[in-house]
């Protein structure tokens, strides 16, 4: 059975004749679970949704009952993500510039995680970073979700159309500020393990900060006003 990497998978098997409905969720958590475990471990493009199953300890046939594909086990945890940055997006000031909203939006989800109170484990999130940064395809897909929902976010808190062309260049802003965080993180070495910093937070919000710094071309402003 896969290392656990979420902290609601409980390692129970299934039923054979009746699979109460907490059960059903423990399998989908430990199929992701087993996704990120075999891809850091074996690779990717050489893990089979068989061998996912196996290792989650779930007939194959309960992989297609959660998920279409491979791709989408890791498409679920970055909608994870970027939903969270999305609701974070209400909270942030209203006269703050669609730029930094996202940062400081970004920036309590990320500290929400390392802190143990996120929509996802800290340990899920480093997992799903590792493997998607790793896969170009992943990457394409990663990039897309996040256009796709932020976009729709930022639309709504501006009170403008999805379409619209401030937000439309915000958007494409971020993601650049996403991509150079996400290279950054990965400059640290091959023996670099971020589950062994106790500065991860503090790293990760820096790296991000000087992503913003490095797109937009100034540092980014104090928050007006902080997220409950």
């Amino acid at each position: 059975m896969a290392r656990p990497i979420s902290g609601n998978s409980h390692g129970r098997g299934l039923e054979i004749c009746y699979v109460p409905p907490v059960v059903v969720e423990d399998s989908r958590e430990r199929l992701i679970d087993a996704t990120l475990d075999l891809s850091i471990r074996c690779g990717y493009e050489a893990t089979t949704i068989d061998e996912i199953a196996a290792a989650a300890n779930v007939a194959p046939p309960e992989f297609t009952r959660h998920f279409a594909t491979k791709d989408a086990v890791l498409m679920c945890i970055v909608e994870d993500l970027v939903n969270a940055t999305g609701s974070a997006l209400r909270h942030v000031d209203a006269a703050v510039g669609p730029e930094q909203a996202l940062l400081i939006a970004t920036t309590e989800v990320i500290t929400a995680i390392t802190e143990g109170r996120g929509v996802i484990t800290c340990d899920r999130m480093l997992a799903m970073t590792e493997v998607v940064t790793a896969n170009a395809n992943l990457r394409k897909q990663a990039s897309l979700t996040r256009k796709r929902v932020l976009t729709q976010a930022l639309a709504d808190r501006m009170g403008v159309a999805a379409d619209n062309r401030r937000v439309r260049h915000a958007v494409t802003r971020w993601s650049a500020i996403a991509s150079g965080a996400y290279l950054g993180a990965g400059s640290m070495g091959k023996h670099y393990d971020p589950r062994q910093d106790d500065q991860l937070k503090k790293r990760g919000i820096a790296e991000l900060t000087a992503s913003f710094s490095d797109v937009m071309g100034d540092d980014p402003p104090a928050p007006r006003t902080p997220i409950p």
